[in-house]
């Protein structure tokens, strides 16, 4: 069996992608890693996820996982030599009410990793603040926001699609402070915002 044990998640997300491609299954990473590579480390996480753009049959991806040493157990693949998991989220790809129709790509050592742009990892974390009030993703689309501060229009244009101009208030002005007190971690990033709504109560 591989061992990942020293593999870092975007190798190993590489390392994975490469496989399935192998197979006829194209993968297109998303979700936390994704935002972990665009904040360039202001944001950490623990897991690996990607969509299956092929529409795989569950059984052929649970075999082509299994040849690299991975078992499905309930939603997520895993691997006794990492406590790196994979999981595949449903397709298709979406951003609030907009489907992700071209995608980048991010070259690693163990290979190219296809994956979401930056403005669409900035939506989905957006999205996910916007309908369901996720403040963590929130402090995520910030983090990355602050390292893509030109996406800022794109933004705009995207809270008011999806009826949220007060989102949009809310994230320029975080980014401005942000920016003026030069914030660079994920601790002050929540800290901002646990200052600002504590200011609006």
């Amino acid at each position: 069996m591989m061992d990942f044990s020293t593999t870092s998640m975007t190798e190993l997300a590489a390392i994975v992608a490469t496989h399935l491609r192998e197979h006829d299954i194209d993968v297109v990473l998303v979700g936390g890693l994704a935002v972990e590579h665009y904040s360039e480390n202001i944001y950490l996480t623990r897991d690996i996820d990607m969509v299956d753009i092929s529409y795989t049959k569950p059984a052929n991806l649970h075999k082509a996982m299994a040849e690299i040493g991975f078992e499905k157990i309930g939603r997520i693949f895993v691997n006794a030599s990492t406590d790196i998991t994979v999981e595949f989220p449903s397709p298709p790809i979406s951003v609030g009410d907009e489907l992700v129709t071209e995608t980048t790509t991010m070259v690693t050592p163990a290979g190219e990793l296809p994956v979401l742009a930056a403005i669409d990892v900035i939506k989905d974390r957006l999205a996910a603040y916007i309908h369901w009030r996720d403040k963590p993703s929130l402090v995520q689309a910030l983090a990355v926001l602050i390292k893509y501060p030109d996406e800022i229009e794109a933004i705009a244009a995207f809270c008011e699609n999806e009826g949220s101009e007060e989102s949009m208030l809310l994230v320029r002005s975080l980014l401005a402070t942000a920016s003026q007190r030069g914030l660079t971690d994920m601790e002050d990033l929540e800290k901002l915002l646990v200052e600002r709504t504590l200011r609006s109560l």
